[in-house]
């Protein structure tokens, strides 16, 4: 078939016919162009085969439709999608599905072939102008998926592809029932406004790392890519970040690794689906928090398995670190005690942020814990179960940990709570002889009232805690802490105990309004509060609110305020107590307080004396399950009170058997305090005389009372020898030398420290019987050689009597200045000195200070081994001591100087020639 064109003079005639006959036809010649005319009109054939026509028409439609579907594919799945379709598509690509096999995985491509959801980007926020890079290897081993087409969600998605277990929506739908990835019209979403600090933050180089492992999860979802990246696209929507891209690379034979760049910095993951195992870590730089977001992190990457058992469970463990660097003036809770010892941490198999709650002036967090050095989490949950185990009928041995926090700052713990509380409350209650009115500053947790309430002699307790919210939480979420329901007589709430009176004011003003002494008190005069008459003075004052090395405002007025401190000392009865926490306890390599964190403690104990305050100890406990051990001060108005600071431990145990209120249950009271305990506390930690003697000037007793120093010579007993004295006709025995010895020496050291005792309830005692059946042999022999041969001291508080064992009894008084040992070097002599202007504790054993750890350590070596040489003794010399040294009681003191002179001046005798003679 052919067609053939003849054209002539612009016209055209279309010929169709068969093979002609003759040579023309034959050889199908053209006719020949002899001139111009000729060649205008001359004619022309084109032949075109229909196989030709067929395949241009098929051509143009091939082609139309390949660049109408490049089009299509492009606009709809992206450039990168349409590029990589091909190599997605390949055999190469294909993998067997985790646990169904390459059968299954044939038969059911499409998940496969399906796309990876896109970025979200929620409402309120814009993604600034980025330049994106990528390189990747292209293998078949992996494959790297990517998108930057960001799409808006309506304001509230409901659920996530990782809760479904029988399928996969790459979007999910929302509550009106539109696509998660819909472009329609996008609702409003409520933006939080930021506080002042948050905003600070958001710009400061700056942020916050959130690290999570979690175990027992579903091993097909951990390999699948789009289920795990459709999860991590939930999780930064639900945390208000904004996802820039991702990038996903399926491992052969399993497991995923994702990572996503967020505007704010990143979020990565990898899964070991054989194990069960994800690892997932947050970084942003925003300052809003990621704690919270943990349900969230636990429910969209926790997924079950589906045949798991009760112990198969997935479970967390996570650590959240602050990171960068902030301004040190903006306090971040999660920068303290919170961050460093709980969040910062990834040791526990419990970390459960239990309350966060921000009050008009705090913060509060309350943490569960349990590390599985001390605890174990299996024998926490079989003590839920009611099996019969020892665990199930001792559940209150294996409740996990349990810590709360203010303002990042760890205030107590569930396993600590009664040794801090009780360490705190009661040397200072058993320190008073019958405390009725008893202050509390602070202790809005309830605990130091419900100690306090243990004492049957308290009449009224007064806490005035700034927090009113705090008291409430606390009673909600650690209610043993202020649980009084088995105290006998009692209230189930303290707080609400009929003998207790909260008031829900700043402390400070509180006390300086009532006891300053200025006409601010008057103001109250006139209360209508008719439960307390808010002038009659405390026995007790205790301070249990921030710790000193806290550097806040607050905690600067509590420590370093001389008018609180006025106040609180015109607020106490004559023989009132205070007691306060000083926080963690100094080490032996710190320097003195006034030049560390701990300034506060030292400025305290400075404002504390000139108050008035006339004896002040500091001591430690060690289970309060803080970082360190607690230290506390107690401080006495009344020097003679620290009589009973230093009770002996069975007096102390019979007052707690007096009166400790008795329980309901059977169960003692008290859990951590008991007689020992108190007697530990009386000695307080050599750190705290370590660096009480680094301050400047070093304090003398620094240099002569800590311990034995083995520069000084001892001369020992052999030393010496008995006879009858030189120093008067009814002198009695005497000491002599029976050798040389020279100055600064110590005498009979071996022995001195051994003397027999008559601390200040004995020596009541015994005066008390004396007083009664003073004619009684027996005890008339015992007073004689109390009084005759003891020397008499107050470094306990009272009257102390104690009496060598060894020769040196028989020392006698050198008369006029005559002596040559002791440890007294004033230089009074029973005539110079005026026993009205010279108290006696200038010459006795009385502390030389009101607050003195180096004197309170080494009480016994101050009463009976501090004896020295005073100058060159020369071999049969005569040893002689200054009795005025020996006279501690205030209203002896004049009578005994009057007796010293009587018998130097031979108008009297001594106590033991007294009693020799009359027996």
């Amino acid at each position: 078939l052919e067609a053939r064109a003849v054209g002539s003079g612009g016209g055209v005639e279309n010929i169709m016919s068969g093979p002609k006959n003759g040579t023309g036809g034959a050889k199908g010649a053209s006719p020949r162009r002899s001139d111009s005319t000729d060649s205008a009109n001359a004619s022309y054939e084109v032949t075109v085969s229909l196989r030709f026509l067929l395949l241009s028409l098929a051509s143009c439609v091939l082609l139309a439709f390949t660049v109408g579907r490049a089009a299509r594919f492009i606009l709809i799945e992206g450039f990168h999608n349409a590029v990589m379709a091909p190599h997605d598509q390949s055999s190469m690509r294909l993998r067997p599905d985790y646990h169904e096999g390459m059968a299954a995985f044939v038969a059911n491509p499409p998940l496969v072939k399906k796309g990876l959801p896109p970025p979200i980007v929620l409402d309120g926020k814009e993604v600034p102008k980025t330049i994106y890079t990528s390189k990747n290897f292209d293998t078949a081993a992996s494959t790297t998926s990517s998108n930057v087409l960001i799409e808006r969600p309506p304001a509230t998605i409901k659920g996530s592809s990782s809760d479904n277990h029988d399928g996969f929506e790459a979007c999910p739908a929302a509550e009106d029932g539109t696509k998660a990835c819909s472009r329609g019209k996008p609702k409003a979403v409520e933006v939080v406004p930021k506080t002042p600090q948050e905003e600070e933050e958001e710009h400061l180089p700056a942020g916050q790392h959130l690290l999570i492992d979690i175990k027992n999860v579903d091993g097909d979802f951990l390999n699948s890519e789009v289920r795990l990246a459709q999860a991590m696209i939930d999780i930064v929507t639900e945390s208000r970040l904004t996802l820039l891209s991702y990038h996903c690379h399926s491992l052969v034979p399993n497991g995923v690794t994702c990572v996503g760049v967020l505007l704010e910095s990143h979020v990565s993951f990898h899964t070991w689906p054989d194990d069960g195992v994800i690892l997932l870590d947050l970084f942003t730089c925003g300052s809003a928090p990621l704690v919270p977001l943990l349900p969230a992190l636990q429910r969209l990457f926790g997924v079950p398995r589906i045949d798991a058992g009760e112990d198969e469970e997935p479970s967390m463990i996570w650590s959240h670190k602050l990171r960068g660097f902030r301004n040190l003036k903006s306090k971040n809770p999660l920068g303290s005690d919170l961050g460093s010892e709980v969040f910062d941490l990834m040791i526990y198999d419990l970390k459960d942020p239990t309350m966060t709650e921000q009050t008009i002036y705090q913060r509060i967090d309350i943490v569960e814990t349990i590390e599985p050095r001390f605890q174990s989490i299996a024998d926490y949950r079989q003590s839920l179960s009611d099996d019969g185990s020892y665990q199930s009928l001792h559940k209150e041995l294996y409740l996990p940990e349990r810590r709360v926090f203010l303002d990042g700052v760890l205030q107590s713990t569930r396993l600590g709570d009664e040794a801090y509380h009780e360490s705190l409350v009661h040397p200072a209650m058993f320190a008073h002889a019958n405390p009725e009115r008893v202050a509390i500053i602070g202790g809005g947790e309830g605990a130091t009232l419900r100690e306090v309430l243990k004492h049957k002699t308290v009449k009224k307790a007064v806490m005035v805690e700034i927090d009113e919210e705090m008291v409430n939480l606390s009673h909600k979420y650690i209610p043993s802490w202020s649980d009084c329901s088995d105290l006998d007589g009692s209230a189930d709430w303290c707080i609400e105990d009929r003998r207790a009176d909260v008031y829900y004011e700043d402390a400070v003003a509180w006390f300086i309004d009532r006891f300053s002494g200025d006409d601010a008190a008057d103001k109250n005069e006139e209360d209508d509060d008719d439960k307390l008459d808010n002038l009659d003075p405390f026995d007790i004052i205790i301070m249990d609110a921030l710790d000193p090395q806290d550097d806040v405002p607050f905690a600067k007025v509590l420590y370093n305020s001389d008018k609180l401190v006025r106040a609180l000392y015109q607020g106490m009865t004559e023989n009132g107590v205070i007691v306060m926490q000083l926080g963690g306890s100094p080490f032996e390599h710190d320097p003195p307080d006034i030049l560390t964190a701990s300034k506060n403690r030292a400025l305290m104990t400075d404002i504390l004396a000139q108050a008035g305050f006339k004896s002040i100890h500091v001591y430690e406990e060690g289970h309060s399950k803080f970082m360190f051990p607690w230290s506390y001060l107690v401080a006495f108005k009344q020097y003679q009170s620290r009589a009973l600071w230093y009770s002996n431990p069975a007096a102390v145990e019979l007052k707690i058997h007096d009166r400790i209120k008795r329980t309901y249950s059977g169960k003692p009271a008290l859990k951590y305090f008991d007689g020992a305990t108190m007697s530990g506390y009386t000695v307080p930690p050599k750190a705290f005389e370590t660096v009480f003697c680094r301050k400047n000037p070093v304090p003398e007793e620094c240099l002569e009372a800590r311990g034995f120093d083995p520069k000084y010579a001892n001369a020992p007993v052999k030393s010496f020898e008995v006879k009858m004295s030189t120093v008067g006709e009814k002198s009695g025995r005497g000491v002599f030398a029976a050798v040389d010895i020279p100055a600064n020496t110590r005498i009979a050291q071996e022995q001195s420290v051994h003397f027999v005792g008559f601390p200040p309830d004995t020596c009541d005692l015994l005066q008390s019987m004396f007083e009664k059946v003073g004619a009684a042999a027996a005890l008339k022999s015992m007073y004689g050689y109390m009084h005759g041969y003891g020397f008499q001291s107050r470094l306990m508080g009272d009257d102390e009597i104690y009496v060598d064992s060894s020769i040196l009894t028989f020392v006698n008084h050198g008369c006029n200045g005559t002596y040559n040992m002791g440890f007294e070097k004033s230089g009074w002599t029973e005539w110079t000195v005026d026993s009205v202007k010279v108290p006696p504790g200038s010459l006795s054993g009385t502390t030389n200070s009101v607050y003195n750890p180096v004197n309170d350590r080494h009480l016994y070596q101050m009463m009976s081994g501090s004896d020295f040489t005073l100058r060159d003794i020369k071999k049969g010399e005569e040893i002689l001591d200054n009795y005025l040294a020996f006279t501690g009681s205030e209203e002896d003191w004049t009578k005994d100087v009057l007796d010293l002179r009587a018998q130097c001046s031979g108008e009297a005798v001594g106590t033991v020639t007294s009693y020799e003679e009359g027996k």
